[in-house]
């Protein structure tokens, strides 16, 4: 079933569900409606849109599709019929996941929270994926210790390995991105965070790395952007280190601990990391190496 198949579907179902409605008229004459429903809260959506009693009352397969478009952020059904495949994969995603006025209004929340929607469907896929797949469950960050496993190995690095797309705009966290906490009001490498998972349902969470003496997650986050210096500017920060870590020299090949590659010291990069407008010197290899001068050695000094 492709993404239209799947599309036209829900607007059929949306319509058998409100073929469950009963109605219970009042004294003041008010009418009351229930229903029976399986795959969307029609009732709900029905006041979450603003219908009248007229057009809850008269249902057509038309309407079901005007208001299937509504709940994915399209004004009309020719519009979502017609749109690009990658905003029906959003559509399909989104729909696999509403049920409610509350599960589209939290996902409206979080897009413009994000500011990604400028960067089109794909972004917006993207973020959905990580937003629903890893739960929108900021409340476990909350629950007591004993009621939480925080992960470690292979099942965090799974979890990381989800913020991995280099072409994710600047605003969204990615593994090597460096964020601000503001609930601590710490900085640090967004895979410092802790994973958390619920032992009641197995739910999933991006903890700040402070966890759990802050119980901030990776919704609070804003993301930092170090800036990589060049030219003269970099040469004179490297030379400033030389000074405080004299084992080190500016043409010695250097080893580094971290990611275990070797190459001169004069090559390391200077970052200027946001929070405290300092310049520091990192590995080579930065950002896909966390080393810094730290753990650079003389090579002849590792043999």
């Amino acid at each position: 079933m492709n993404h239209i198949e799947f599309i036209k579907k829900q607007a059929k179902n949306f319509l058998k569900d409100w073929k469950t409605q009963t109605q219970k008229p009042g004294l003041d004459g008010y009418i009351t409606y229930h229903y029976d429903w399986k795959f969307y809260d029609v009732g709900e959506l029905f006041s979450y849109f603003m219908l009248d009693d007229k057009d809850e009352q008269n249902m057509s397969l038309g309407h079901a599709q005007y208001y299937i478009a509504r709940m994915v952020g399209f004004k009309k059904w020719d519009d979502l019929v017609n749109a690009s495949e990658k905003e029906l994969e959003l559509a399909e995603f989104l729909l696999r996941r509403f049920k409610n006025s509350i599960d589209i209004q939290n996902w409206e929340d979080a897009l413009e929270e994000s500011g990604i929607k400028q960067y089109g469907p794909e972004a917006a896929l993207d973020l959905a994926r990580k937003y629903f797949e890893l739960g929108n469950t900021q409340e476990i960050v909350f629950l007591p210790p004993e009621k939480i496993t925080i992960l470690s190995g292979k099942e965090e690095k799974n979890v990381f390995d989800r913020f991995d797309n280099k072409h994710m705009p600047e605003e969204i966290p990615r593994k090597n991105s460096y964020v601000f906490c503001p609930h601590c009001q710490k900085s640090f490498t967004f895979i410092q965070s802790k994973v958390i998972k619920s032992n009641e349902n197995n739910k999933l969470l991006i903890a700040c790395k402070n966890y759990p003496d802050c119980r901030g997650t990776y919704f609070d986050y804003e993301v930092l952007t170090p800036t990589v210096i060049y030219g003269p500017e970099r040469i004179q920060a490297l030379e400033r280190h030389v000074q405080v870590f004299p084992r080190l020299h500016m043409n010695d090949r250097v080893f580094c601990m971290i990611c275990h590659d070797n190459y001169y010291y004069k090559d390391a990069k200077v970052v200027r990391f946001p929070e405290d407008n300092f310049d520091y010197v990192q590995c080579k290899n930065y950002p896909e190496c966390e080393g810094s001068i730290l753990e650079m050695y003389a090579v002849d000094d590792v043999k």
